[in-house]
């Protein structure tokens, strides 16, 4: 079978393309390959020096007069590429690589040769995920796959084709098609790559169609742990002589190297020195109650982790507990779930999300009769909504609701004929806090989002410490809906405000604080949580019970801890404070249920 190595270049990258030549030599790659450059603009001076230097090159035209105006070169689509490396397939057949001109080779191709033998095609991951690098107008155009958007994304500058394999030979064809296509590849921007954009989405449709099977390894831009064998991004200076190539490959090398280091250096310091930093002066412990029991039952984490944002769900008469379990060895929050047996013990505790990125906050509902969950992932910078197609381990995100935005601990409930999302956000990257922010639709699937007036007054943007963020679910009782949020005047997780939602409609928001007396205003005054979440007659909660290097001190840390004197009365464990919380606990299930879509006989057990 042939072997053909493509890449191209214009005038601009003559210099480079000389580079990319040289160490084709130096390799010997073209002993075994075919080694065809497509010529986008050398011009004749550069194209007569490069044929007489490197006989082994097969230069080849390429021509844009009979393309749509933004497959041009300087039209920064870089819709050229999918075309030029079509031609060549149609060309040569067999097996083939592109490579952008500005590629080194440190090694042979015996490495991506094997994958693309048992995948048909070979391509290396990115840093970034397809939301941060391809605009949301095109993954509309091009319907993405929602599920798709925190993967990271697939670069074109190294790209394997076996064109004996159906998929590879399909893909490249759908990818060249669209490159015509100006409302698929549009010009490059800081937050979109357009020819590896659309190549990344195809690519993720094949997988998911089971057509292909994308293989491990990244390129060597901020990445720790890139393949070896090559290195990208190596462009020279158009003045550089070529003598100076042994210098300019050295100076690559170094910097390549350097940056390795550092980054696995900032891995490291961020991961484990940041996060064991926190772990004796941060903590948060999770209790869970039953209307009738005697005291809460403390749940407890892993080693070096905690449990926080606790929400309970019955799932075929089985009492469940949703938690973020931060991991301070990897300063990371994940969601998991653990199922409580009728004693409230915890069993095996099973991951829910597969990101990458921290989560938390795992809100759920019911809409249509599906579970729904709609987890904090500000690490995104986008607020996403996810349905469980198994309980309780998979989901699948199925709509991003907002982007570019830094929100965080949102509810979705439905009133009045609307869905409502409350949150508490700010542009992504604007300075100051988050404030207050309210949308509605009329379905949370696929209903536009309206923003609401009140967005505009920046409620607690001039306040600290998460002040204002949503502190669990959102309530109902007898007199309307109830919400609680963080009141948090001296550090994060200090405590937590129930208010009454007093109007709620497309012009008008108004809440207020509750009679003191409201069994969840009571339950928030003796225990001083983070957090709070009922389910049928079960009730969660959190609380933080370290706060500065003191509080992870044995025994007198606890007395010396500065939390609020509440939660320290709690944690200290008195009779008199546990007979308090039962019978508040009583008066809660008697009279309130979460406002999460599901009847309200469904959360009862047994109820489902």
């Amino acid at each position: 079978m042939t072997l053909t190595i493509v890449t191209g270049a214009d005038a601009s990258f003559a210099r480079t393309l000389a580079q990319f030549l040289m160490s084709v030599r130096r390799r010997r790659l073209h002993h075994g390959a075919r080694i065809a450059v497509y010529d986008l603009g050398l011009g004749q001076a550069w194209r007569a020096k490069i044929a007489a230097r490197f006989p082994f090159a097969e230069i080849l035209p390429f021509s844009f007069a009979d393309k749509p105006a933004h497959v041009a070169v300087e039209a920064g689509a870089f819709a050229w590429k999918p075309l030029v490396i079509a031609d060549a397939a149609a060309r040569f057949g067999g097996r083939l690589f592109w490579f952008d001109s500005a590629t080194l080779f440190y090694g042979d191709l015996s490495e991506p040769l094997s994958v693309l033998e048992e995948t048909g095609v070979y391509t290396l991951e990115g840093q970034s995920n397809l939301a941060q690098r391809c605009r949301s107008e095109v993954r509309d155009y091009l319907k993405a796959d929602p599920d798709d958007l925190h993967r990271k994304i697939r670069i074109g500058g190294v790209l394997g084709f076996d064109l004996d394999a159906p998929a590879a030979r399909d893909l490249l064809a759908k990818w060249a098609r669209l490159a015509l296509d100006p409302d698929a590849f549009r010009p490059a921007a800081p937050d979109h790559n357009a020819d590896q954009a659309v190549l990344t989405i195809l690519l993720f449709r094949f997988e998911r169609e089971g057509r292909l099977r994308l293989n491990a390894g990244e390129i060597d831009i901020s990445s720790a742990r890139p393949v070896r064998w090559m290195s990208s991004r190596n462009k020279v200076a158009a003045h550089r002589p070529l003598w100076m190539d042994p210098l300019v490959r050295a100076g690559y090398r170094a910097y390549k190297t350097l940056d390795r280091l550092t980054l696995r250096w900032q891995d490291f310091y961020r991961r484990r020195v940041l996060g064991l930093h926190r772990w004796p002066k941060e903590h948060f412990q999770t209790f869970v109650m039953r209307a009738g029991d005697a005291a809460p039952t403390p749940i407890p984490a892993p080693a070096l982790s905690y449990y926080a944002d606790p929400f309970l769900w019955r799932h075929e008469g089985r009492l469940w507990l949703f938690v973020e379990e931060f991991e301070y060895p990897e300063q990371l929050g994940r969601l998991v779930a653990m199922e409580l047996d009728d004693d409230l013990r915890p069993g095996p505790v099973r991951p829910v999300l597969p990101l990458r990125e921290h989560a938390s906050y795992p809100y759920l509902f019911e809409h249509d009769g599906r579970l729904c969950m709609l987890p904090e992932t500000c690490a995104l910078g986008a607020l996403d909504l996810y349905v469980c197609e198994r309980f309780p381990d998979r989901w699948r995100r199925v709509r991003r609701l907002l982007e570019d935005v830094d929100a965080v601990d949102s509810v979705l409930f439905e009133q009045g004929g609307w869905w409502w999302l409350l949150t508490n956000a700010k542009p992504l990257g604007a300075e100051g806090g988050r404030s207050l922010a309210l949308y509605r639709m009329r379905d949370p699937e696929s209903g536009a989002l309206e923003p609401h007036p009140v967005n505009a007054q920046g409620v607690f943007a001039d306040r600290d410490h998460g002040y204002g963020r949503g502190a669990g679910s959102l309530f109902l009782d007898p007199d309307g809906p109830l919400r609680v949020l963080q009141k948090n005047d001296n550090y994060y997780g200090q405590a937590v405000e129930v208010r009454r939602i007093m109007a709620l409609s497309e012009a008008d928001y108004r809440d207020e604080a509750v009679d003191p007396d409201h069994p969840l205003a009571a339950l928030a005054t003796l225990v001083s949580p983070h957090h709070i979440s009922l389910h049928g007659d079960a009730v969660a909660f959190d609380l933080r019970d370290r706060l500065g290097f003191v509080s992870g001190l044995t025994g007198i840390g606890r007395k010396l801890n500065a939390i609020a004197p509440a939660a320290k009365r709690f944690l200290a464990g008195g009779a008199g404070i546990e007979t308090a919380v039962a019978q508040t606990v009583n008066r809660l299930v008697a009279l309130v249920r979460p406002a999460d879509g599901r009847p309200p006989s469904s959360d009862r057990p047994g109820g489902e």
